[in-house]
């Protein structure tokens, strides 16, 4: 509320005005409301008149989202006779729509925000502020701010333009508030969401910081020509930037080097450590990122930002160690999480990741159950249970209070997929990649459009993955997948199975920890005969990727090597041993079944494998629904 604050274009406030002011300022919204209506009472229609229905319209927002209706009323008489004041009495040009003074600027920005939250829609929000803020153009024929366009209209009406689709018109908004004020982290953040390249960013934030120092030095009546020495920045608002453009332009290496920089400098930023463990997650480095959160964790107890990333990482080490390595079954979500290590105390029985996960969702809940990240956890502990349908129930939930959630939809898209709804799931992962691009919703894309059938879509989909990430081994990995699964008709069109060979290999270049280029090379070999490669490759794993290609790229983080390939070699060994048996080397086969389930008796693909061996062994058919007994009958 600013009504107290004194100005040239404000009117004296009266008494009462000035009491219900101090009343609101102690948060007595009831007491200041009643003062105000008295005054509006007793008051002609005029400037003053504005100013008892702004401390109205403040008190009705304070009060609750009930109040909403009667906020924007308010603000919108009070906008409306500010406006017809000053354009009757203003004797230059003034647009008829735009607004004619600071403080009906500020009371357009209330405006706004009463129809932005469930008054009107955002459309009309959005409107009314264009409509109030024309941008105009200067001589180079570049977009300008409106003159009483403040730092506030700008994020606010950039927020209501990318909530509408209109993202090329946010990106704008967003610029203009970081020429503004260029410690508006917030519109880093999100030019940097929307795709704003890291030369740009760096751009915008040196002349935010210029114009700051110019417009500080002027009111001191200096001149400057450049910043001096001692005006450095605050923050080193350029790692920060890079940080933030490498991170949403998925590369993740490079994002995390600028996050460990800030790290050292600010350790106990929950906003650094909460991105350090997203990327580290991402990456694949899973322990190392569950020591971030849970240092976030222990920094602020009712943290809540990511915590849906953390109950997915909880999920991920659950499905690493509570089932096979899903290779041709069991769906995109145990086949995405599985590939990941789990913890060194697995066989711990007073420890489960599930009453973690369980007690997690609780704890959110109860922080603020109109948020969704409460009940993305409780959908992720549903479905370590296999209750696809609870845990559809609760994701729809956190849909349904934030549409602009992108792992909520991704979550979404993978359950469906899992259910054997791959043309559901398109949908669900579309949004979640048009809300933000990054890899994991790519990869749900292409797993999707395989499933369905659809070739052709899931080949572009995981070349719009290159496009979006070239160094990211990831990206290269979906369009092997794509090509090796389509057939000779669209491996004519998207470059055939030894362009798949080829994709598969130079991920595997780019990162040798990476399990799916592994898996879905070892299995692309296998259809075509060259199961002594396929050894090779696994045996080369075993030894930590050392010798799985002569060059190894430079961008190698050799900590997913040993994260993933140390940590799962039952997984490995499991998949050798399929091997084995094609290659009729049974006892070869048997051993590494053994030794694959002596280092986790929980491998589930070990224990189908070992009984499908021995029925071979035997003489038997391991595809036959009958028992041992009924077969030798």
């Amino acid at each position: 509320m600013v009504v107290h604050e004194r100005d040239d274009e404000r009117p004296d406030l009266s008494p009462i005005q000035l009491q219900a002011s101090e009343l609101y300022e102690q948060k007595q919204y009831k007491s200041a409301e009643q003062l105000a209506h008295l005054d509006l009472a007793q008051q002609r229609r005029g400037l003053s008149t504005a100013v008892a229905l702004e401390i109205l319209g403040d008190c009705a927002t304070s009060l609750g989202s009930h109040r909403q209706a009667a906020s924007l009323y308010l603000y919108r008489e009070g906008a409306e006779l500010i406006h017809g004041h000053y354009t009757r009495t203003s004797r230059r040009g003034t647009s008829q729509q735009a607004c004619t003074t600071s403080w009906e600027a500020a009371l357009r920005v209330k405006q706004a925000r009463s129809l932005s939250h469930g008054t009107g829609t955002l459309i009309e929000a959005t409107a009314m502020l264009e409509r109030c803020f024309p941008h105009s153009t200067n001589r180079q024929r570049q977009r300008q701010p409106h003159a009483l366009a403040s730092l506030e209209s700008c994020m606010l009406l950039g927020s209501l333009l990318q909530r509408t689709e209109r993202k090329a018109d946010a990106v704008v908004e967003f610029k203009f508030a970081l020429l503004k004020n260029p410690y508006a982290l917030e519109a880093i953040d999100q030019l940097a969401r929307l795709g704003c390249n890291e030369a740009a960013l760096l751009a915008l934030v040196d002349e935010g910081l210029r114009d700051l120092v110019k417009s500080r030095l002027s009111k001191s009546k200096k001149e400057v020509d450049g910043m001096d020495e001692d005006d450095e920045p605050l923050i080193p608002l350029v790692e920060y930037s890079k940080a933030h453009a490498n991170m949403y332009g998925n590369q993740m290496a490079t994002a995390l080097e600028h996050f460990n920089g800030l790290s050292a400098v600010y350790p106990t930023d929950p906003y650094i450590m909460m991105h350090r463990a997203n990327i580290l997650q991402e990456m694949g480095h899973v322990l190392e990122s569950e020591r971030s959160y849970r240092r976030l964790c222990a920094l602020d107890q009712n943290w809540m930002a990511s915590m849906d990333r953390y109950a997915h990482l909880l999920f991920q080490l659950r499905m690493s160690r509570k089932n096979a390595f899903m290779v041709r079954q069991g769906g995109f979500v145990h086949y995405q999480y599985s590939c990941h290590g789990g913890r060194e105390r697995v066989h711990d029985e007073a420890y489960s990741i599930e009453d973690e996960l369980a007690q997690l969702a609780q704890e959110l809940l109860d922080l603020d159950d109109r948020r969704p990240e409460g009940w993305v956890a409780l959908s992720l502990h549903h479905l370590t249970r296999d209750d696809h349908d609870k845990s559809l129930a609760f994701v729809d939930r956190a849909i349904a209070l934030c549409q602009d959630h992108s792992y909520s939809h991704y979550l979404r898209g993978s359950i469906l997929l899992s259910s054997q709804r791959p043309d559901h799931a398109v949908v669900s992962f579309y949004r979640a990649n048009d809300l933000r691009k990054d890899i994991p919703s790519y990869e749900g894309l292409v797993e999707s459009y395989l499933q369905a059938n659809k070739f052709k879509e899931a080949i572009c989909s995981a070349k719009e993955a290159i496009s979006s990430a070239p160094r990211d081994a990831r990206a290269i990995t979906l369009v092997g997948l794509a090509l090796a699964q389509a057939p000779a008709t669209n491996q004519q069109e998207g470059g055939g199975k030894e362009r798949a060979i080829r994709a598969l290999r130079r991920a595997m270049k780019l990162d040798p920890g990476a399990p799916r280029p592994l898996f879905a090379l070892v299995d692309l070999q296998a259809q075509e005969g060259s199961l002594a490669s396929c050894v090779e490759l696994l045996r080369n794993a075993l030894d930590g990727g050392g010798k799985s290609n002569d060059v190894t790229d430079s961008t190698v983080n050799a900590n997913h090597v040993v994260t993933w390939n140390m940590a799962h070699k039952d997984v490995i060994q499991a998949k050798l041993a399929e091997i084995y048996t094609l290659m009729e080397s049974y006892d070869s086969a048997l051993e590494c079944y053994h030794t694959a389930i002596s280092l986790n008796p929980q491998n589930g693909l070990a224990s189908q494998g070992l009984e499908r061996l021995e029925k071979i062994m035997k003489g038997l058919d391991p595809d036959s629904s009958m028992d041992e007994g009924e077969q030798q009958i």
